[in-house]
């Protein structure tokens, strides 16, 4: 059987979905048939690493030291030099870019370096809530001249296709939808957990527990789950609130919260999110743009119900009144309306909960999403008779 190298691109390996999207993409790739590396720029901020996770799954980083987040004109011409000279020394047959900026320089690169076939998933798009209209307007531009180099372009769900093709970026045969997956393994020990996560958090069996968790960046709007929290609060005094994750509002949101004592806490970063799923009764996502909210997956793995905002390819992953409730962004008191629902009707609240479950587990795991990726493989390379 012919082997075929396989070069995935990100940006940097912060905690996050299209992170651990991407890294898993090479941990499970099928190494008779593919030889996949792992291409990043150098990671920092506020929002962790996976970097050691990385390396502890035996995967070596390949480091593109100037490709880097932010726009810099200088570094990005650099890092297009770079990632050209990369992919023809190492002769990949594939080149596989994620996220916005890696995306754009890497198939830029890729077609520079005369790589046969280029495939690139967005995770989301960055076409709301992220910058002005005029450098949307630039982005959405450049979007659509890399999406005439690109094989194919992945999208997470149906509504992440309808939003780059409302903008004119790509055609509806180059995409295909593919879900990110979640490690679904670690779920029914962290159920079976739940009292113990809970008594750790503070809570006892009675106490109705509201979490949520993510990036601690304006995107993700959680601003709007501390004012939902105050609402909540003075309906229901015996509900508790979390918030696990690290990022740039961290300072801005404690203040935020402050007024709620105990009842509210910040609980950093967490490496144990299917047990602190697991110990919540409702998942609150409050963001302002989405790909698809891999943490919408977990929760539903954990048989938690979820309010969720209708944004992006939420409504994709959150069936509105079967597995959650949907909001409008930037609206708390929608949001404190949802959780206090759920709160009276605790019936309501675990039907959805198990709804959730039966929908995300089997069919939203790392190796179906696995499975999906290297059958495009399969087919592009058919299509190209590349396997002779």
């Amino acid at each position: 059987m012919k082997r075929f190298r396989v070069a995935h691109v990100i940006t940097r390996l912060c905690k996050g979905g299209a992170q651990e999207n991407t890294f898993h993409s090479v941990r499970l790739a099928n190494r008779e048939r593919y030889e996949a590396d792992l291409i990043s720029g150098p990671t920092f901020g506020d929002e962790g690493s996976i970097e050691d996770a990385v390396r502890a799954a035996g995967i070596d980083i390949v480091r593109a030291p100037h490709l880097v987040r932010p726009i810099a004109p200088i570094a990005d011409v650099q890092a297009l030099l770079d990632l050209t000279r990369l992919f023809r020394a190492r002769q990949y047959d594939i080149v596989h870019t994620h996220t916005s900026k890696a995306g754009f320089v890497g198939r830029l690169a890729a077609r520079r370096a005369g790589i046969s076939i280029i495939v690139h998933t967005p995770h989301g798009n960055i076409f709301e809530g992220y910058f002005n209209r005029w450098t949307t307007r630039l982005f959405a531009a450049m979007e659509r001249y890399a999406a005439q180099r690109t094989d194919r372009l992945i999208e997470l769900t149906p509504g992440g296709v309808d939003a780059h093709l409302a903008l004119h970026i790509g055609c509806r045969e180059q995409f295909e939808i593919i879900f990110s997956g979640i490690d679904l393994d670690p779920f029914d020990a962290a159920l079976a957990r739940r009292e113990e996560t809970r008594r750790a958090l503070g809570c006892s069996e009675d106490t109705f527990l509201v979490g949520a968790v993510g990036r601690l960046e304006p995107i993700k709007g959680f601003a709007y789950f501390v004012k939902a929290a105050h609402i909540v609060a003075e309906r229901a005094p015996d509900v508790r609130f979390v918030l696990a994750g690290q990022g740039a509002l961290e300072t801005d949101l404690r203040e935020q919260a402050a007024s709620l004592g105990d009842r509210f806490r910040l609980l950093g970063m967490r490496n144990d999110v299917p047990d602190l799923m697991a110990a919540l009764d409702v998942f609150v996502l409050t963001s302002l743009n989405e790909g698809m909210g891999r943490v919408l997956l977990e929760a539903g793995a954990a048989c938690v119900a979820s309010v969720a905002t209708r944004v992006g390819g939420v409504p994709d992953v959150v069936e509105d009144g079967h597995t959650g409730l949907l909001v409008p962004p930037r609206d708390a008191n929608a949001g404190a309306e949802a959780i206090c629902a759920l709160e009276r009707d605790g019936a309501r609240r675990r039907a959805m909960g198990q709804a959730a479950h039966a929908r995300i587990v089997p069919d939203y795991g790392l190796e179906r999403m696995q499975e999906k990726i290297e059958a495009l493989y399969e087919a592009l390379i058919k299509e190209k008779c590349l396997d002779a």
